[in-house]
């Protein structure tokens, strides 16, 4: 399950992916409540609003096709392509491209929104998952579930530039918005990693101690 969350100017609403039910769901972000369902295609994962909130892309992932739906009436206008089982994506700053992790075949696809094409497909770690672009549209990052790796992709050239060992199993990624740090979460190590992304250097790791449960020390870094 991923969520969305709308435009400032109905930032009320909440756009859930359910994986189970090939649905999207929205949700009334004051009420808690949800306030509509709508079917799309085959486990859907990743979701994210355009730039003018007026379409919602879906990661279909075993309809293997990012769906457009219209943000409105959710219905399906359109698909990009995503590559083979489209997991996770983020969309570029300027709202033109969608970077897509194919966690089945070790790639990130680059699509082009408005010519619905695949520009670029790249091979990154086993099990890509978490994809997140820069604000400033510097860098994409893509984080590799068992390769345990962030990997650092030059949005201008599209190839990648580093790659960065964080601990067991990282799933989400994110930039600040000042695009001066990246963020990583390890869901195995129980740890979020924070990067200096003009050195592309871990500067600090943020741990989560759950009671009772003593955790081993991370081995990357203090």
């Amino acid at each position: 399950m991923m969520a969305a969350v709308a435009v400032p100017a109905a930032a009320e609403t909440v756009y859930v992916t359910l994986e189970k039910d090939n649905a999207v769901a929205v949700v009334d972000g004051i009420g808690g409540k949800r306030v509509k369902t709508a079917k799309v295609g085959l486990r859907p994962r990743g979701i994210a609003l355009s730039r003018d909130g007026k379409q919602l892309y879906v990661a279909a992932s075993d309809s293997h096709a990012i769906q457009i739906l219209d943000a409105d009436t959710l219905k399906v206008v359109g698909k990009l392509p995503g590559g083979r089982d489209p997991e996770t994506f983020a969309l570029s700053p300027d709202g033109k491209r969608l970077f897509v992790s194919n966690e089945d075949d070790n790639q990130l696809t680059v699509a082009d929104i408005a010519d619905k094409k695949i520009l670029k497909q790249l091979p990154m770690g086993v099990e890509p998952e978490g994809v997140a672009a820069s604000p400033d549209g510097r860098w994409v990052v893509c984080t590799s579930e068992t390769t345990n790796m962030a990997h650092w992709i030059d949005a201008q050239t599209l190839e990648v530039a580093d790659n960065s060992l964080v601990d067991g199993r990282p799933r989400a990624a994110a930039f600040s918005a000042d695009s001066k740090q990246l963020w990583v979460t390890s869901e195995m190590g129980g740890n979020v990693a924070v990067f200096d992304v003009a050195s592309r250097q871990p500067i600090k790791t943020i741990a989560f101690q759950v009671p009772a449960c003593p955790r081993k020390k991370s081995n990357r870094w203090a």
